[in-house]
């Protein structure tokens, strides 16, 4: 199955004390999560029809190595499978030596735009 990569440098804006999930300057695993759901969210927006979008509704990772501000990283997000219901994106993260720092799942719906938002209540 075909991998698409998505580079990163992780920042200061990035590290674990700067969002508030740790008070290490490494990178932040809400961060990671973020750029994985981007992955997957462009992976996705290529196999489906133009008048629709995804939403993200699953997220699976397990965030094994840390790195430092300054490290490259690569996320790989391979073609989404289509379990009836909504996609699945697996997701591979590898810093610069190509060890593995994450992987897990990204799982997305499918959704009609102005329908979902229609459906979305505003809070004022």
């Amino acid at each position: 199955m075909p991998m698409r990569k998505f580079q990163h440098t992780v920042t200061a804006d990035d590290t674990s004390s700067r969002l508030g999930s740790g008070d290490l300057d490494v990178l932040a695993t809400p961060r990671l999560i973020t750029w994985c759901e981007n992955a997957a969210f462009q992976v996705c927006k290529q196999t489906i029809d133009a008048d629709h979008t995804t939403v993200g509704t699953t997220v699976k990772l397990e965030h094994v190595k840390g790195s430092a501000v300054g490290s490259e990283i690569t996320v790989l997000c391979a073609e989404p499978i289509n379990d009836g219901r909504r996609l699945v994106c697996h997701v591979t993260v590898k810093d610069s030596e190509g060890e593995e720092i994450a992987k897990g799942e990204i799982h997305r719906a499918v959704v009609d735009p102005d329908r979902f938002m229609s459906k979305c209540q505003r809070v004022l």
